[in-house]
């Protein structure tokens, strides 16, 4: 089961309490264990977070409940990696160092960047059973107030992208980003010139830096190791979009052959083509629901090369077509049974 540190719900209390939410009463409904939050380093379950903050922002009618949190959050609350970031010498150094240590900031996420030409990419991509309009608010919004702290203020991305639906009212986020937003964009994360990913800190040092990376690597976290299954679904959802979500390509990127990937996957009980079908599954119904973006862009993001293929998959895997699946969405507010013939 996958776990976040308790500090992802700073500020919680807060947000619920000024739309009229009990949030002690929110929390135990959603599971969450109170005494589990008394200390921003305990782990709570990840699912249990998603479902707190979905249901918030429904019964508060406010689409930007997860920004508003993030609203809340301060470069040091990021824990003891914050240590370590804000004496790196510029943001380049500071996303590569969060690539790192990313276990010691939560087990949904992970963070890329792509670097082509004279853009560099920072990519937050959640676990696939996470992906939901609060839980991309919050952390796209909490990795902005990383960057602008550790740069000391002086970075703005050029563009912000996130996967979520585009809000009916979208001042909140211009308000709090200060920059162009894509919604319901193919992946979550900013862009931003290759140049101003290397202006220096003047917090910079080097020495400080080394000590801090030393205590990071000797800091005890959850005493789970992450199962290669985590992993290799983690990996699947990073690689669809570009169509390269093959066992062999997966292997690769995590550093192992095919052979070894099915054996450490055999030891787990899993088979990667099922692997592979349930995280389509999972995207597309989320895709489908949380956005207006044509069934020929969400085929694409689930790397298909043509919407027909993908309108077959998807009829054979829920007995329906997107279209249909889509409509039911939007009328019940719930996805449909699934039938098939």
């Amino acid at each position: 089961m996958q776990q976040m540190r308790a500090v992802v719900l700073t500020g919680y209390a807060e947000v619920a309490g000024s739309l009229g939410l009990d949030p002690v009463r929110m929390m135990r409904q959603a599971g969450i264990p109170l005494d589990g939050i008394d200390h921003p380093e305990n782990r709570i379950p990840a699912a249990s977070v998603v479902r707190l903050l979905e249901r918030s922002a429904e019964d508060t009618g406010c689409e930007a409940f997860g920004l508003l949190m993030a609203e809340r959050r301060t470069f040091a609350s990021l824990g003891p990696v914050s240590l370590l970031l804000e004496r790196l010498p510029h943001l380049r150094a500071v996303v590569r160092a969060s690539i790192a240590f990313q276990r010691h900031l939560n087990e949904v996420i992970a963070i890329t960047l792509e670097e082509d030409h004279d853009t560099c990419m920072v990519k937050l991509d959640l676990l696939p059973e996470f992906v939901g309009a609060q839980m991309i608010d919050l952390l796209a919004g909490i990795a902005h107030q990383v960057l602008t702290g550790a740069s000391g203020g002086r970075w703005k991305p050029a563009c912000v992208h996130l996967m979520r639906q585009t809000p009916e009212d979208a001042t909140p986020w211009r308000r709090f980003y200060g920059a162009p937003i894509e919604f319901e964009d193919s992946f979550s994360g900013f862009s931003s010139s290759c140049m101003a990913m290397l202006v220096s800190n003047p917090l910079a040092d080097e020495a400080m830096a080394k000590h801090a990376r030393y205590l990071l690597n000797h800091l005890p976290i959850a005493k789970r190791p992450e199962q290669i299954g985590e992993r290799v679904r983690r990996t699947i959802s990073q690689l669809l979009p570009a169509g390269r979500a093959t066992v062999d390509q997966v292997a690769a990127h995590l550093g192992l052959s095919s052979r070894s990937l099915q054996r450490r996957l055999d030891e787990e009980g899993l088979q990667f083509g099922e692997m592979l079908s349930s995280v389509r599954q999972e995207l597309a119904t989320a895709y489908l629901a949380g956005s207006s973006r044509p069934v020929t862009s969400v085929a694409s993001m689930l790397g298909y090369s043509s919407p027909s293929s993908f309108t077959r998959w998807f009829a054979g895997s829920f007995g329906m077509s997107p279209q249909t699946w889509r409509a039911h969405n939007r009328a019940t507010g719930g996805p449909p049974p699934v039938w098939r013939r």
